[in-house]
């Protein structure tokens, strides 16, 4: 099994697994020739909230020097912790080239291989000093490598026919509104309808807050499954989320380029977030690729 390559965008990949470091201690990479998956699941559980995503391979790696083979289709599987991936990636802020490579280390024969060994992401940075002197750093990350069986049980979740998509306002200004929300009530009431309107509800006992966007864009007809919406487009479907776990798919917000949001009445809210170009008229979607969220829905007494 092997996987090396350069990173062709350093910044925007440390931007990413930041990102997701909210959401997940781990995160598992599914590395194919055209794309790369990358998979997590909060608590690692079905009904939590969860991140499928794909990305196309030459917004994150230099294709001409890419290196994957393995004996699965020359596909590799890697489960790595979000948190120290995201640390390692910052020591490539600035730097003139960076490269990554499955690796072995800390066993007792040449080069760290052999017994007692163990996997891990290697990244070499390399920058130069203010003298102008050439600087290399090595940044080892332990991962393990995942069997196609193991991958093979894992599935996205299911969910119903959304009723309402929308583009979102920019996610910054979203996770400012939710910031302020989360002190009213850890529960957050989105409601949306075709007509491009959009509330965000948060109340207690002492209070109700509710924020409004109108004119909001709606995606092409029959984008991304919504083929159930209701007979009236001023009708709003509603779902109830954790604001915790609102706050962890806007976390995303330094990758978007736009965001489609979909809401399945009461059962849960999916978030398509596109990194790179934005999608054009057709649907077609943009150069980087896209996180989908899938946010399972909470039920309260009183949810319209």
């Amino acid at each position: 099994m092997r996987f090396k390559a350069d990173v062709s965008n350093p910044s925007q990949l440390s931007r990413l697994i930041t990102s997701l470091a909210p959401l997940s201690k781990t995160a598992i990479l599914k590395l194919k020739h055209d794309q790369v998956h990358l998979i997590c699941r909060a608590g690692g559980t079905k009904t939590s909230v969860q991140v499928w995503s794909v990305i196309n391979i030459d917004s994150i790696f230099r294709t001409d020097t890419l290196r994957l083979e393995s004996n699965h289709q020359n596909e590799v599987y890697l489960e790595v912790s979000t948190d120290l991936l995201a640390k390692a990636l910052k020591s490539a802020s600035g730097a003139t080239d960076v490269g990554v490579k499955l690796a072995k280390k800390g066993g007792s024969g040449p080069g760290g291989t052999g017994e007692g060994s163990y996997p891990v992401l290697s990244l070499v940075v390399q920058s130069s000093s203010r003298l102008g002197k050439r600087l290399e750093i090595t940044q080892d990350v332990a991962v393990k490598v995942m069997k196609a069986a193991e991958m093979d049980q894992l599935k996205e979740p299911l969910c119903p026919t959304p009723q309402v998509a929308l583009y979102l306002p920019s996610l910054h200004t979203l996770r400012t509104v939710v910031e302020r929300l989360k002190t009213i009530s850890s529960y957050i009431t989105i409601s949306a309808n075709n007509a491009g309107e959009l509330r965000l509800r948060a109340e207690s006992d002492d209070a109700k807050v509710e924020t409004e966007w109108r004119d909001l864009r709606m995606p092409t007809a029959g984008a991304e499954g919504m083929t159930d919406p209701p007979d009236d487009p001023h009708e709003f479907i509603s779902v109830t989320l954790e604001a915790k776990d609102v706050l962890k798919f806007l976390a995303s917000y330094s990758v978007a380029s736009t965001t489609i949001a979909c809401f399945c009445r009461a059962h849960a809210a999916i978030f398509y977030v596109y990194v790179g170009a934005e999608r054009d008229s057709s649907g077609a979607q943009g150069s980087g690729g896209v996180l989908t969220f899938f946010v399972p829905a909470v039920q309260l007494g009183g949810d319209d």
